[in-house]
């Protein structure tokens, strides 16, 4: 999932002001439960991997995972 730029601005800007609402109340901030990737999403990832992989191709597959684990954690 892609979201414009204007909407990931947006998100984390919301997030800020509810960990900084939870700091100013006295409340410890809430812990988020870690999603990672599923079985599935994996081999989606490895079947994108061209063999034998370059170094530029290993870049963008990390680039990708750590993208769609950052969606996933929101």
């Amino acid at each position: 999932m892609t979201d414009c730029p204007n909407c990931e601005y947006h998100r984390q800007r919301a997030q800020l002001w509810r960990d900084e609402a939870y700091k100013q109340a006295g409340h410890p901030l809430p812990e988020r439960e870690w999603v990672g990737l599923t079985g599935e999403d994996k081999q989606d990832w490895i079947k994108c991997m061209p063999w034998p992989p370059e170094p530029g191709h290993i870049m963008v597959l990390i680039e990708g995972i750590e993208s769609e684990l950052k969606d996933l954690n929101r």
